[in-house]
């Protein structure tokens, strides 16, 4: 009779994997000491599991399938966080696309002349209902794509203003609506601003663990367009758009 496999201490082999996995689209992901934080942006909901689960998440995004734990693959396939890539590798859908660390911010820099402040508050006003209406009507994960589609359209305007001009035009005239604000529909509402003339910076989800908090903002390069830099460097990138 043939035993089964077992490591040095004693204990069973690791299960193999044969089959190909891949993170699920609309899936992010960070690592924190002793726990992983999830954002299912289908279901619009976070989760906070074990290292093990943002260990085994981090081997599937590099495609080292071998390196997962079956029993952990098993975990997070039933909490549908992980697909068989059906011979197709991942193409990076899941929101895990690399930004530098933020290091400056656009609102904090010497603030620039305004030009025909009074003629864009309107819009202003009317992306910012927009964008709360739209979330509230329709599910995240369907805003997103959205934004994601005309994002792969945006092409550069000739003599479009600069994304510095733009995010401190947008958050002088922000300023003067009656609304308290709202990280996720404000970044949405700027997304939409910019991506009219011609910018496609990124959406940034981020987290911090201790205590949890969610927070998002939006950035170009290394440069954060709506938020204070001390701000956004305090919570840790888990999702982008």
């Amino acid at each position: 009779m043939t035993l089964p496999e077992r490591t040095r201490c004693g204990a069973p082999a690791p299960l193999r994997i044969m089959e190909q996995y891949r993170i699920r689209d609309g899936i992010g992901f960070v690592g924190f000491e002793g726990r992983t934080i999830i954002l299912d942006v289908t279901a619009d909901r976070y989760w906070q599991l074990g290292a093990d689960a943002g260990e085994a998440l981090e081997a599937l995004r590099i495609g080292a399938t071998e390196r997962v734990d079956a029993r952990t693959l098993t975990r997070l396939r039933g909490l549908g966080f992980v697909a068989p890539t059906g011979g197709e590798p991942d193409q990076g859908r899941s929101g895990q696309c690399r930004l530098p660390v933020p290091s400056d911010s656009a609102l904090e820099r010497t603030e620039l002349p305004s030009h025909g402040d009074w003629w864009t508050l309107g819009e202003v006003a009317l992306l910012t209902f927009a964008a709360r209406t739209v979330l509230r009507v329709r599910p995240l994960k369907a805003v997103l794509d959205r934004i994601a589609a005309r994002h792969a359209r945006t092409g550069s305007l000739e003599n479009a203003p600069g994304l510095e001009t733009l995010a401190q035009q947008f958050a002088r005239l922000r300023r003067l609506l009656p609304l308290r604000p709202l990280c996720l529909p404000d970044s949405i509402a700027f997304l939409w601003f910019v991506m009219r003339r011609g910018h496609a910076p990124r959406l940034v989800f981020g987290v911090e663990a201790f205590p949890f908090t969610a927070h998002c903002w939006v950035q170009d390069g290394s440069v954060v367009l709506t938020d204070a830099l001390d701000h956004a460097s305090r919570f840790r990138p888990i999702f982008v758009l």
